[in-house]
């Protein structure tokens, strides 16, 4: 009887470790299997937008004043004045400075870093403002993509795959009508809306906030 109950509790114990072993299997490939799903949606929604042909990153560098943006946190912080200067930062990656002017006349700032999605694609970049434990953490940023560029790199033309942020920089704090008509036209083509976009107030530029689509009719 011994034996028997023996050779039962050997049997019961193999069978709950073969569960406990199966369960885990599962977890992991549920995990796995999510992690698939998010980088393929990632990567498609990179595709969503087309970066633009031979872009030279080095050509980012040095700093650019925002012409027109969709309003977002940066926006509701900056009054005017808002320019970001970007230099070169560890493994390849480009260290963004954002200076500008709050309502009260007060400065502010904020540092960021940026990267290429693939080294292959310099055009698609990936942005994170998360710094822990000195580490910036790229996974918890978001796409920017270079849809466009004016002659000579004098402006750039970014957006993001969901088409809630867009962005028109230039080297100078104004552009001249004919060019940003160009730079609205390649947003216009990726399907953004061009009355989202307003224009950024800057001391040597425009200094009144208006819609961009108000401003080309």
């Amino acid at each position: 009887m011994m034996g028997g109950a023996d050779r039962v509790g050997i049997r019961i114990v193999w069978t709950s470790k073969s569960t406990t072993a199966s369960k885990w299997c599962k977890r992991r490939l549920m995990r796995f299997a999510v992690f698939v799903l998010f980088t393929f949606a990632a990567a498609s929604s990179v595709l969503a937008l087309t970066p633009v042909a031979n872009f030279d990153l080095g050509r980012y560098l040095g700093t650019w004043y925002e012409i027109a943006a969709i309003p977002g946190f940066l926006q509701t912080r900056c009054a005017r004045d808002t320019q970001v200067t970007y230099t070169s930062a560890e493994n390849g990656a480009l260290a963004a400075r954002t200076n500008c002017t709050r309502a009260d006349g007060s400065a502010d700032s904020a540092e960021t870093r940026i990267r290429p999605l693939d080294p292959a694609v310099p055009a698609a970049l990936k942005v994170t403002s998360v710094n822990f434990l000195g580490i910036w953490w790229y996974p918890l940023g978001r796409e920017s993509i270079v849809i466009a560029v004016g002659p000579e790199y004098r402006w750039l033309v970014l957006g993001h795959p969901s088409l809630r942020y867009g962005r028109i920089v230039s080297h100078e704090p104004s552009l001249p009508d004919s060019e940003l008509k160009a730079a609205a036209a390649a947003l216009a083509e990726q399907q953004f809306d061009l009355c989202k976009f307003v224009t950024s107030p800057q001391t040597k530029g425009r200094v009144q906030p208006a819609r961009l689509c108000d401003i080309l009719k």
